[in-house]
């Protein structure tokens, strides 16, 4: 659970990189990217970057688009001189293709809504009975900094009160889930790790 979306579809080819900041995309700088993005450059003073996020689509490339194909990477801020963005996570290289995501609050809701909804579905319809659920929740996904009505794990709450099961949840600085094979780093995302019996 993400609730990131592309910002407009567009693949960029990382073309100057060092450990976790990003310098270039397209051989243009990602800063004056970014700038052209927002239209000023206050996002420059964010600490983290809160609307903005870099995107790797990790299914198949130019397919409609699907939130668990994706792992999203925290811009934390720009370099001081301006030269560069730094990453959260020093997991990109050279010639990855890449996409500017945009966080949206509606979407972050109705992700955890949906796929909570999915995965308490899916272990009925197999059979089993949920007994226990921990969801590990990013800090930035919380109301007040993702500037939301509401808080999204009320979401999973209200899921879980459905089918009365209890829940414990919390929120972390990174979340690491299984992805594409192996254990993941994520960032912006909600892990939702259910118990169940049968």
């Amino acid at each position: 659970m993400h609730g990131c979306l592309p910002l407009d579809g567009v693949y960029h080819t990382i073309t100057k990189i060092e450990g976790n900041v990003i310098y270039e995309l397209d051989g243009k700088p990602i800063v004056e990217m970014i700038d052209a993005i927002y239209g000023d450059l206050k996002w420059q003073r964010q600490i983290p970057v809160r609307r903005l996020s870099i995107g790797v689509q990790m299914g198949e490339k130019y397919a409609s688009f699907k939130e668990s194909h994706y792992v999203n990477r925290l811009i934390t801020g720009v370099l001081p001189n301006g030269e560069g963005i730094a990453l959260f996570e020093p997991d990109l290289e050279e010639r990855m293709e890449v996409q500017f995501m945009v966080r949206d609050a509606e979407e972050i809701l109705a992700s955890a809504r949906r796929n909570s909804a999915e995965i308490m579905k899916s272990i009925h319809d197999q059979g089993k009975k949920p007994v226990f659920g921990l969801y590990i929740d990013c800090a930035g996904r919380c109301a007040s900094f993702s500037e939301m009505p509401t808080e999204e794990a009320s979401e999973v709450v209200e899921v879980f009160n459905q089918y009365d099961v209890p829940l414990l949840g919390f929120y972390s600085g990174v979340e690491v889930a299984p992805f594409a094979g192996k254990s993941c780093g994520l960032d912006w995302t909600g892990v939702l790790v259910v118990f169940a019996e049968g």
